[in-house]
């Protein structure tokens, strides 16, 4: 039996809408910076990589709003 993995400060994306995750799949640059998708709004973003990540959202015409926890 697997046991549970907790992961401290993992960085996430959440998106209103799907398609914008899928838009960042769809986008070779973005798309190096998301690991893994958690559910259709929400990816995992590599560690160190958020910035960039942010970087290319602006540049693809994206508004984020950064909140940290």
């Amino acid at each position: 039996m697997n046991s549970p993995v907790l992961h401290e400060n993992l960085p996430l994306i959440e998106v209103a809408d799907h398609l914008i995750l899928d838009d960042l799949y769809a986008d070779p640059l973005a798309a190096k910076f998301l690991l893994t998708r958690l559910s259709p709004t929400v990816a995992v973003v590599a560690p160190g990589k958020m910035d960039t990540l942010l970087a290319r959202l602006l540049k693809l015409g994206h508004t984020p709003k950064v909140l940290e926890g």
